[in-house]
């Protein structure tokens, strides 16, 4: 058992000053989903440790809130965007330990104590990241997961037996409160937020550990249109967050990505000859995986421009595209992530 969690478990647990606060934005939810998420924050080992805090934006009552009324503290936005909704959950918290997950999120038994482990202000370890399973079956959450895992590969490094995050996702985490109040959640950023948060703690110095154990199933995407909107959202943010921090991210080139699809639909035979071959090796299925993969790089790509154009306007885009299509050029003053 980590310090941390020594610490807590020598406190007598006291609703009026809790060791953890667990922050959640709300806007609109599903509420069946969202009883959900609140009976499984319950049943947590921790929850005697524990107050909720709500940040509300929605544009109608949610019922839920009366079924469990005596365990929530709930307030209106006062910000803009869902960064604003997390920085104003993060002064309202009192818990020591701030712990994030959303509306459509159902937390695995253990959860908590899984995702609280790895804090170690010794050692620099000021904040965790659990792992997201999708909620419901089917295709779209196989590709998502697969895509998921790729995800956390390329953002994380692994040091002995710990991974470090370079970022992580404000679905499921944790950070000492005090850190969080020291970088604190721009709610300019429309996206993205968590991404831009996880960048500037780490260059505070700070470390972000990887909690495989700590897991929240994530209902949500159900069909192929709300995960191609949500990729392009997600893109968004990205390039909000490339231009705000000066990073590179030369493995990931969007005016590169969207020139070599134009090229692949104008020479058809040769995409129709791609599809052949997926075919001959996965059938209907690889197909799929190809044509899906394909939209979704494109919607991800696209929602990139249009976020580093809206953070950093047209000249910071006609730098892009030279850093882009030209491997030699490096954007002056950018790091490479």
């Amino acid at each position: 058992m980590s310090a941390s969690l020594d610490t807590i478990r020598n406190l007598p647990p006291d609703p009026e000053h809790p060791a953890i606060t667990i922050a959640i934005p709300v806007k609109d939810p599903d509420e069946q989903i969202f009883t959900r998420c609140l009976h499984s924050l319950q049943e947590q080992n921790l929850s005697p440790y524990c107050e909720i805090v709500i940040i509300d934006s929605s544009t109608r009552s949610v019922k839920t809130y009366q079924d469990f009324k005596d365990m929530l503290r709930v307030f209106p936005l006062t910000r803009k965007n869902v960064s604003g909704a997390r920085q104003d959950a993060l002064d309202h918290a009192r818990g020591e330990i701030l712990v994030g997950i959303d509306s459509d999120c159902v937390a695995e038994p253990n959860w908590l104590e899984a995702l609280l482990g790895p804090l170690d202000r010794e050692k620099g370890i000021v904040a965790s990241m659990g792992h997201n399973l999708p909620g419901i079956e089917g295709w779209i959450s196989d590709w998502f997961q697969q895509s998921y895992e790729g995800w956390l590969f390329y953002i994380s490094a692994e040091i002995g037996d710990k991974r470090y995050l370079f970022t992580l996702d404000t679905k499921n985490y944790a950070v000492f409160t005090d850190v969080a109040r020291d970088v604190g959640f721009d709610e300019k950023l429309q996206a993205g937020e968590d991404h831009d948060f996880g960048t500037r703690l780490r260059r505070m110095g700070h470390h972000i550990l990887y909690a495989p154990d700590a897991k929240v199933r994530h209902i949500h995407r159900q069909t192929l249109s709300q995960l191609l909107r949500q990729q392009g959202w997600h893109g968004f943010g990205y390039g909000q967050t490339v231009v705000k921090n000066h990073l590179d991210i030369y493995c990931r080139r969007p005016f590169r990505h969207l020139l070599k699809q134009g090229l692949i639909l104008l020479l058809f035979p040769i995409f129709m000859t791609k599809l052949a071959v997926e075919y001959k090796k996965g059938g209907w299925k690889g197909m799929r995986s190809y044509l899906v993969t394909w939209l979704i790089t494109y919607r991800f790509q696209l929602g990139m421009i249009r976020g580093m154009a809206h953070q950093g306007g047209w000249h910071y885009l006609k730098k892009r595209f030279l850093s882009d299509i030209f491997s030699h050029y490096h954007m002056a003053g950018a790091e490479r992530l």
